[in-house]
């Protein structure tokens, strides 16, 4: 295998682990107490919310999912395109987020529905995200073990 094939494979295993991450620490994080349809009662979509949302130590969330995309964006950005459409939906989202969740206590219920439907469009973004660069990137290369040249 030539330098440039295995860089080019590292390239591709760090992107695939890139968009994965993505996918867990922010997708999954987001809706990671969600029911299938939406509470009706305003109050238990806020608790739901916050829990998701918030770090906390007995709840859902145990880091900040906003900071976790901005770290992630930080470190991993770079590796993609800047107008990356599922990249540029998310980034999207997450304005919405990072606007709404400071007051979430306060927000009127017509507000928490508009931040529950940006953490659902969020968290789709990323699985859709990591399936393109997952398949997108073609498939995994299974190297023999031993010494590497």
């Amino acid at each position: 295998m030539t330098g440039t094939q295995e860089d080019h494979e590292d390239w591709r295993l760090r992107r695939k682990s890139a968009a994965f991450r993505l996918k867990h620490d922010v997708g999954k994080a987001l809706r990671w107490s969600a029911p299938e349809e939406r509470e009706t009662e305003t109050e238990t979509l806020r608790a739901r919310l916050a829990s998701d949302l918030r770090p906390s130590g007995d709840a859902a969330a145990k880091r900040d999912v906003v900071q976790s995309f901005f770290e992630w964006k930080r470190e991993n950005g770079p590796m993609f395109p800047a107008d990356d459409p599922d990249l540029q939906g998310l980034e999207r989202a997450m304005a919405t987020l990072e606007r709404l969740v400071p007051r979430l206590p306060l927000l009127e219920e017509s507000s928490l529905i508009s931040l529950d439907e940006a953490c659902l469009e969020a968290s789709r973004a990323c699985t859709a995200f990591y399936r393109r660069v997952a398949l997108g990137d073609g498939p995994e290369i299974v190297r023999p073990l031993g010494p590497h040249r």
